[in-house]
């Protein structure tokens, strides 16, 4: 495996649907390469209301497995990224992990994809094998209404009407690149009532409005790799810049 101070690929940042096989805890998987160029000292780190189950490989602890909590508010950070990480976002906290030795060609695909983007199409793979190897305590709906709005309050900070209203601004977030599809349409697909509802969550969450955040998107430009069907057709979110 590559050392992590030899990492010399430029930033990547990826979330890619999840396998079909999948269960539905998993929201998506994700990959991520830095030398502190998007994750400089004092930036926000990236907040979500899902766990994060993770493999990272950084100058200071090499591989490593970790479980994050949700964390629904922005903290600064106190030092840049530097290394890859990889792993899952998911709904509820696993039950068990799967095989260790799916978790040690993690870590070697990782250490792999340091420093060259044509490996990406093996890291997924892998961490495909990854999520259809979890097993979770308790299928969706096994608790009462009551039992299941304090879970979600307890695991996430948020009541469960704000967990969905920002699942749902995520879900649009995705399409809004999209420069052909119109904002009314892109609202019903999101799940909002109307255009007007597309825009006010937009202002409550990014403080804009639909038009100006589609005008701050940007065409994806693929790598050699990025542009495996295999990869392209499930990817949410590229940042390669």
């Amino acid at each position: 495996m590559h050392s992590c101070s030899d990492l010399a690929a430029p930033p990547l940042y990826l979330e890619l649907v999840p396998p079909l096989e999948a269960v539905t805890q998993i929201d998506h998987l994700f990959m991520f390469r830095d030398a502190g160029v998007l994750s400089r000292r004092g930036s926000g780190r990236f907040a979500t209301d899902l766990f994060t189950l993770s493999i990272t490989c950084d100058d200071s602890d090499g591989a490593r497995v970790s479980l994050a909590e949700p964390r629904p508010c922005f903290t600064p950070r106190p030092r840049p990224f530097q290394g890859v990480v990889a792993g899952l976002r998911l709904s509820s906290r696993p039950q068990r992990l799967t095989d260790c030795k799916v978790l040690d060609m993690l870590a070697l695909e990782l250490g792999r994809v340091q420093t060259e983007e044509d490996d990406l199409p093996a890291l997924v793979a892998v961490l495909d094998g990854l999520a259809k190897g979890l097993r979770f305590a308790a299928p969706p709906g096994a608790y009462s209404d009551r039992t299941e709005r304090r879970k979600v309050r307890a695991e996430t900070g948020v009541s469960r009407r704000r967990l969905a209203a920002s699942r749902r601004f995520r879900q649009a977030l995705g399409q809004l690149a999209s420069q052909t599809l119109p904002l009314s349409d892109m609202a019903l697909d999101a799940g909002y009532y109307d255009q007007s509802h597309l825009s006010a969550a937009c202002r409550t969450f990014a403080g804009k409005p639909p038009g100006a955040l589609r005008a701050q998107s940007a065409t994806i430009r693929f790598g050699l790799s990025l542009q495996d069907a295999r990869l392209k057709d499930r990817l949410r979110v590229v940042i390669n810049e």
